[in-house]
């Protein structure tokens, strides 16, 4: 498996794909399917990508969100959702972790909703699924959404062995070794980042002794070559 102490790089392809990875350290695969590809099509962007580009792999939302009517999905679409532990969620969670597994992904990214509100009954039912699912070699970042308080998102972090995703920029730095930061496409306005917002990024990757940060930006490709000229002193 792919390892390295810091990694930039772009959620998705924002340009062609080949130059995306020529120059950047990580790609966070977006999970725009309902299903993930299969293990042959992991394998095979696996052989196309240089060997020093890691993947991380964008967890499905419909094991959180409801599907809409006639989503292609497997099975009953009122099964999927809310963490449920059920036939489909659970068919949906291995086919996630067999296409990262082929792809060599370092770690799966969960992206939960403003929906997904800090309530009891939520936060029992994704520590229940989060407990039941295997989940391999791979770690599991979360970038919440929604009112949670710090203190209260922290602590299902760490319950769950959880990194917690931020935005550096925006939002204080969780503790811990490692460091997942994600810069959406509001973090720059439309422009590419500037010195400023780049010394910022650059600082706080230094901080924990593992970091990666990936760029939905307008210009993310830019930003990510902006940032790592910063960092090696360009």
């Amino acid at each position: 498996m792919i390892d390295a102490q810091k990694r930039i790089g772009t959620i998705g392809f924002p340009t062609a794909k080949q130059r995306v990875l020529n120059e950047v350290d990580v790609v966070e695969v977006s999970s725009a399917r309902a299903i993930p590809p299969k293990p042959a099509t992991a394998k095979k962007w696996r052989k196309e990508a240089p060997g020093s580009v890691a993947f991380n792999v964008q967890v499905p939302r419909f094991l959180c969100e409801s599907p809409p009517h006639e989503t292609p999905l497997p099975g009953k679409l009122d099964s999927y959702g809310s963490f449920q532990l059920t036939e489909e969620n659970l068919d949906l969670w291995e086919r996630t972790i067999r296409f990262a597994e082929a792809l060599q992904a370092l770690c799966l990214v969960l992206l939960t909703p403003l929906e997904f509100t800090p309530t009891p009954a939520h936060i029992d039912a994704f520590s229940r699924f989060l407990s039941t699912v295997p989940r391999g070699k791979l770690d599991i970042v979360w970038e919440l959404r929604g009112p949670w308080d710090r203190r209260q998102a922290l602590a299902v972090a760490s319950s769950n062995k959880l990194t917690l995703a931020v935005d550096p920029l925006r939002d204080p730095l969780p503790p811990g070794e490692a460091g997942y930061f994600r810069l959406g496409p509001f973090a720059s306005f439309g422009t590419r980042l500037g010195v400023y917002e780049l010394e910022r990024l650059a600082e706080a990757m230094s901080k924990p002794q593992k970091a990666t940060c990936v760029f939905e930006t307008a210009h993310a490709l830019d930003d990510a070559r902006n940032l790592k000229k910063m960092i090696n002193g360009g």
